[in-house]
């Protein structure tokens, strides 16, 4: 028998897209048990068009809260999942029809898998195909490079949350996903790695990116930056303390050199390391604005 799947769909402000998005889940080959939409204080009617879709498909549920952040809304989402795996949509995203049986048919094989991600296309906000230079040289670094983890600092191969398809049970192992605006995604897939998660990367297409010019990542490229380099360094911190961490840190200096993350991280690394924190969201370094000075004028 295969694994069931819930799946869990953060809602912010995509009136436009979510009913593409929903029809992408119900038209899988292997049905989910559940879709679970929580609209994030959306200031359209997305939550609207869910609710009458809802109507005729009861294996959907949907609620709204006050905006509290795309992390905040995932992590409420799966608190109220029930099944054996749990994936993760955004609202403007789109699955393939055999994304679900191809990772259950890879769950049932393997009982040890707890993560499966896939390669992905890129779509427009009109659902037309667009090149992607970006992820194409990011999946070629990691062809090249033995560390997934140095890979996903070099460029975030599997892209976003919507490319998670998880055990359950893994959330009680790695911790819910961090109050990160930008980066809570690779703050995630980073925790994958330090803890050794066995992650199947299958190379075919089974979902969609959605471009368009409301996308978050666009917001602001300081900001990005510093949660990138936070998130690295924090990584960079949870190596370190193994047997043969600082060996594997120094691994990791070609590409902080290459994206000018160098300084950034290595004063990041030497906070995080005099004061130790099981997830980053819970670090103090999120209080501490004359610190956080001190990481921007490194980023310049």
């Amino acid at each position: 028998m295969l694994p069931s799947v819930s799946v869990v769909i953060p809602l912010y402000n995509h009136e436009k897209y979510i009913g593409s998005t929903l029809y992408s889940v119900l038209g899988q080959h292997h049905p989910s048990r559940e879709i679970i939409v929580v609209d994030d204080g959306s200031t359209d009617a997305g939550l609207s068009v869910v609710q009458t879709l809802a109507r005729t498909r009861p294996e959907i549920v949907c609620w709204g809260q006050k905006n509290r952040g795309a992390h905040n809304t995932i992590n409420t989402a799966i608190q109220r999942s029930t099944s054996d795996l749990v994936a993760i949509l955004n609202s403007d995203d789109l699955y393939h029809p055999e994304r679900f049986l191809r990772a259950a048919e890879a769950f049932a094989a393997d009982p040890t898998l707890d993560v499966f991600v896939s390669g992905m296309n890129f779509v427009n906000g009109d659902g037309v195909e667009v090149p992607f230079d970006w992820y194409d040289q990011a999946i070629e670094y990691h062809q090249e490079c033995d560390d997934l983890g140095k890979t996903l600092i070099n460029g975030n191969i599997f892209v976003t949350t919507s490319n998670l398809i998880v055990r359950r049970s893994l959330f009680d192992r790695v911790g819910l996903f961090s109050d990160l605006r930008y980066a809570h995604d690779l703050d995630f897939f980073l925790r994958l790695v330090s803890e050794d998660c066995r992650i199947l990367i299958a190379p075919d297409k089974l979902m969609s990116y959605r471009i368009h010019e409301t996308n978050t990542i666009s917001e602001g490229h300081m900001k990005v930056k510093l949660e990138w380099a936070a998130v690295s360094a924090f990584h960079l911190a949870t190596l370190s303390r193994r047997p043969d961490g600082w060996r594997r840190v120094a691994d990791y200096m070609d590409v902080l050199a290459k994206h000018a993350l160098m300084e950034p991280v290595m004063l990041l690394l030497g906070y995080f390391l005099a004061k130790p924190s099981f997830t980053l969201d819970r670090h103090p370094y999120h209080t501490d604005e004359a610190f956080k000075a001190l990481v921007r004028e490194q980023l310049g």
